[in-house]
């Protein structure tokens, strides 16, 4: 009969939570999905849903449970004297009316001690069953581990790491392979990481894909590694996703906004959505001024208090309303910047061309010559 502890990986003993978990972690590991269609992981699937289903039920897992310790058993064995003893209603007669004391007082203690003996041979017996069940248990492991290892020197990292997840969680006795899929899975990134600056982005969203099941794929820095190989693979759209992704997760930044508008300026063409989210960190990065410099901030901000990034922002929202015709709110989104950076050509190459398209060629005239103090080569081509 098929042990379906051994299926989940699990101890006979194992808790309702572990059962569930190892359960998870198997069918994540061996789900047909995953293994284009093939047919002996569709099978191992079909056995790890059976063993879950009957180890989730309590009398399902009770019924299991017998037929382990009895199913092969026979009525003479040991373990049935000490399983299946019945004490019969008759008690035996130990004591008759013409016994004496003493007599009574010894059968009367044969009698404890022969109970006791019997409950602590089973006792022992059922410990070594324990025992020898975990050690075959720990010794199938063992062996699914030195694949483990075999994938890893051939370099297939993914069936390193998938049959480790299979394995579930580490006993005691296995803090090596647990030390061991801790430096997998950083090996995972890492690589993952070298291959994106490389701009190998396909093989880095492989690498990357390994480690969605695990905490990692939580964080913030991952799922902007994802985001930029998206985009340098040209797949824009999934990019985005994974920003909005991020968005959910919280974060919400000036830079995460200038990046989201540039994703749907650039890749996306779409100039109305890429203006909504500079707007957004044009607005988030004034937020920051007032909280940290005061109300007063218009004043007395300079560009030794403001990120590099900021500049970008400010500039992005005066150039995208430049692109889109709207030449007065491209003047005014860089009418205070002026104040900030007032040797900054680019933003008045925005505004002379604002003028310009305004019809305004007396003011266009003025900001040009301005431009030009500070630097000769100043032009609008």
């Amino acid at each position: 009969m098929i042990n379906y502890y051994h299926v989940l990986g699990v101890l006979s003993n194992a808790t309702d939570a572990e059962i569930k978990a190892a359960y998870k972690l198997k069918a994540i590991g061996c789900h047909p999905d995953k293994h284009d269609g093939d047919k002996d992981m569709e099978e191992l699937f079909k056995q790890v849903n059976e063993a879950y289903q009957n180890l989730s039920n309590p009398y399902k897992r009770s019924k299991h449970d017998m037929l382990l310790r009895y199913g092969r058993v026979t009525s003479t064995t040991v373990t049935h004297t000490y399983h299946g003893h019945r004490q019969t209603s008759r008690r035996p007669k130990y004591y008759t009316p013409q016994m004496s004391n003493w007599k009574a007082t010894v059968y009367a203690f044969l009698f404890a001690f022969s109970i006791a003996l019997i409950m602590k041979t089973g006792m022992y017996l059922n410990d070594q069953y324990k025992a020898r069940q975990k050690a075959e248990l720990l010794a199938g492991r063992r062996t699914t581990f030195k694949q483990v290892m075999s994938a890893h020197e051939h370099g297939d990292l993914k069936q390193s790491l998938n049959l480790l997840s299979g394995m579930g969680y580490f006993m005691y006795e296995e803090q090596d392979m647990r030390d061991f899929k801790d430096l997998l899975l950083t090996e995972i990134k890492e690589k993952g990481d070298r291959l994106l600056q490389e701009g190998e982005y396909e093989k880095a969203i492989t690498h990357y894909d390994l480690l969605k099941d695990y905490s990692v794929s939580n964080t913030i820095s991952y799922m902007k590694k994802i985001a930029t190989a998206y985009q340098g693979m040209g797949e824009v759209g999934k990019a985005l996703e994974m920003y909005q992704m991020m968005h959910l997760y919280g974060y919400r930044t000036a830079s995460f906004y200038l990046e989201m508008g540039s994703l749907y300026e650039d890749g996306m063409q779409d100039l109305g959505q890429a203006l909504n989210y500079y707007q957004i960190g044009a607005k988030m990065a004034s937020s920051e001024y007032e909280v940290t410099i005061g109300s007063a901030y218009p004043i007395v901000i300079n560009a030794n208090m403001v990120p590099a990034s900021h500049y970008d922002i400010y500039m992005k929202v005066a150039q995208t309303h430049l692109s889109l015709g709207q030449y007065q709110e491209a003047v005014d989104a860089i009418s205070w910047t002026k104040e900030i950076w007032p040797d900054s050509i680019f933003q008045y190459k925005i505004e002379a061309l604002s003028f310009q398209g305004m019809g305004r060629l007396s003011a266009m005239r003025q900001t040009i010559t301005h431009a030009k103090s500070i630097d000769p080569k100043f032009s609008l081509d």
